[in-house]
């Protein structure tokens, strides 16, 4: 089984980039938490720095990748520049991943730049930055032992790009990147089979289609062990039926029960279906 790290940069007293009333930190912890949610949806083991706003040492999560054996490292974080303000997004890696790494994390960096990419973002490129010494600038892709990744995801300076930017679908594009380069054993284990990838599209009352029926027929299928929920029509109208019967999953996955299907409650179908 995969073990993943994905960590939020900054945190605490520490807020990162900030324009305005928007803080990096806030960003980071919000998407780190989804991309964790989805992740472990999918049956992956996820490691985290943080899960809500505290202080974060580079070392001890450098420390507890490498001694957790985590199969890669993903850390999110805000982009912002002085002057007129940058667009799009970009990753930096190791000055040792090509040598001694064969370049995984800049395959994985193109995996989620990509898929970033499709949701309207500016595709900038894989970077490398050096200190005096000749190390690697960031500490947690100068510490750790295996592929790393720092994920500059936007700007946060840039009001077109923070229009943009969903935390549920930017973090469905970086855990989708994820499993294309560390793909569960057995092909995907529960990632697979019948149930489709989540459409990029929120479900919601009123949706129609074959992907509120791919809802519906999972939902049904789970129904056969957890009878509160009942069963639906399959006739991919998203009705108040369905929403209610929705809501019920949600609760019983410990999810916030809005009656959505964003990529977090995807993610939570996807375990009981695919």
């Amino acid at each position: 089984m995969a073990t993943i790290a994905v960590y939020a940069g900054h945190g605490g007293a520490d807020s990162g980039a900030v324009s305005g009333n928007l803080r990096e930190k806030d960003f980071n912890l919000a998407i780190s938490n989804a991309v964790s949610s989805i992740l472990r949806g999918w049956g992956y083991t996820v490691i985290n720095n943080r899960t809500t706003d505290v202080n974060r040492s580079i070392t001890q999560d450098a420390n507890l990748a490498n001694d957790r054996r985590a199969n890669a490292v993903v850390e999110i974080h805000m982009n912002s520049n002085e002057g007129t303000p940058g667009t799009g997004s970009e990753a930096f890696v190791s000055i040792r991943d090509t040598s001694q790494r064969n370049g995984q994390a800049r395959s994985l960096s193109n995996a989620i730049l990509t898929r970033l990419a499709a949701l309207g973002f500016r595709n900038r490129g894989v970077f490398t930055s050096i200190n005096a010494s000749g190390q690697d600038t960031f500490g947690i892709l100068r510490l750790t032992n295996m592929p790393a990744v720092l994920l500059e995801v936007a700007f946060i300076n840039n009001p077109q790009d923070m229009s943009r930017l969903n935390v549920n679908t930017a973090a469905m594009a970086i855990a989708e990147g994820i499993r294309q380069m560390y793909p569960l054993s057995g092909g995907g284990g529960n990632t697979g089979g019948s149930f489709p990838p989540f459409p990029g599209v929120t479900m919601r009352q009123g949706s129609q289609g074959e992907s509120v029926r791919q809802i519906q027929r999972c939902i049904n299928r789970i129904s056969a062990r957890e009878a509160a929920l009942g069963r639906l029509t399959e006739d991919g109208n998203f009705g108040p039926r369905t929403r209610c019967v929705v809501m019920t999953f949600q609760c019983l996955q410990g999810l916030n029960p809005d009656g959505l299907v964003g990529p977090i409650t995807w993610a939570a179908l996807t375990r009981e279906c695919g």
